[in-house]
């Protein structure tokens, strides 16, 4: 008997990994119905075949876990995030002698080794992947690779407002005749629902606290599929290594003995929805400004609704020791007390 995507949900939930949810379910029962349609032969002139699956949708309700499941179930298929995506195809293009078969030559090349491909968190931001993105996947249509796209936005909210955008649109409307573009109706968002199940404030900083924040981390990433960010404030260039779409893991030195301010500070909340920050240490005089540092930083993630995982030296009320700043870390402590403290679900 066939062991199916469904089947393989199912036995998350019977191993208590995940509640059962009907949307969710109908989803990959669709998924695998323009799947299986796509690989049956066409015996009618007129079928119209899909060229894949674009599921979009809120941050956190699940779109990642969803269509790994489907792309794994599948056995012939590859995972890789947009923006890795679009670097491979740009390195591909720079080493190529024939720079106009170079993109057609990458796809023909990964359509020999994969069926399915799942692209990851899909958004534009910069005009020259947008002035070439159909034309990627007018090849992946040619070479028959099935695709799978989740991205937190609608086809037609991809690239808004960005430069040239006149010539981008021929993509949306492409994206809309040939894609299956499912809108999840899921409203819970099992990522804030896990974090608010789990410690989120790990001290003191030890091999055991160092693996617990590890352990949440890969709870909700996929370490093979890391990639890097970099957040640009005025001259400033900040480069985060470890990060998805809206998750980020960094430490304390990095953000906060580093000559950053509130700009930096505002332009990460916007980038991420959920931080891991390691290494906070307890504050004292000799680390005063790094101390003020973290103070804006998590004032900007605080308005920003941005949730936060922090590994520490100390528990929130003994880290800081400094009398001149007790008067201002109180409100730090009130927000990190808020912010890291075990919720019912």
């Amino acid at each position: 008997m066939t062991f199916t995507v469904i089947d393989q949900y199912n036995s998350f939930v019977e191993n208590n990994f995940i509640k059962s949810d009907n949307d969710q379910i109908k989803i990959l029962n669709d998924i695998n119905i323009v799947w299986k349609k796509n690989k049956r032969k066409r015996y009618f002139i007129k079928s119209k075949n899909i060229d894949g699956i674009y599921l979009h949708g809120e941050v956190g309700i699940g779109k990642t876990f969803l269509l790994n499941l489907f792309y794994q179930n599948t056995k012939v298929g590859k995972k890789i995030h947009f923006n890795n995506l679009m670097l491979e195809i740009h390195q591909n293009v720079k080493d190529a002698k024939n720079k106009e078969l170079a993109i057609e030559n990458y796809v023909k090349k990964l359509s020999i080794d994969f069926k399915v491909l799942f692209i990851d968190e899909m958004h534009i931001f910069n005009i020259v992947d947008a002035l070439i993105i159909k034309k990627i996947f007018l090849f992946f249509a040619k070479y028959k690779i099935f695709i799978l796209i989740s991205s937190n936005f609608s086809p037609g909210e991809l690239y808004k407002d960005g430069l040239q955008r006149n010539d981008f649109i021929p993509f949306i409307n492409y994206i809309k005749k040939n894609y299956q573009v499912i809108t999840t109706p899921i409203k819970i968002d099992y990522r804030r629902q896990m974090l608010n199940q789990s410690k989120t404030y790990f001290s003191p900083i030890n091999n055991e606290t160092k693996n617990e924040f590890l352990k949440l981390f890969n709870k909700f990433i996929d370490s093979e599929h890391l990639i890097t960010k970099v957040i640009k404030t005025k001259s400033r260039n900040l480069t985060l290594t470890k990060c998805t779409a809206n998750i980020v893991m960094t430490s304390f030195n990095q953000v906060c003995n580093a000559n950053l301010g509130h700009e930096d500070y505002k332009n990460i909340a916007k980038n991420f929805s959920l931080i891991f920050l390691e290494n906070v240490p307890d504050f004292i005089e000799e680390n005063k400004d790094s101390c003020r540092r973290f103070i804006s930083f998590i004032d900007m993630l605080y308005e920003n609704n941005c949730s936060i995982v922090i590994l520490a030296s100390k528990p929130i009320a003994k880290l800081n020791n400094i009398n001149s700043l007790l008067k201002e870390f109180e409100r730090t402590t009130s927000r990190l007390y808020e912010m890291t403290i075990i919720k019912p679900s």
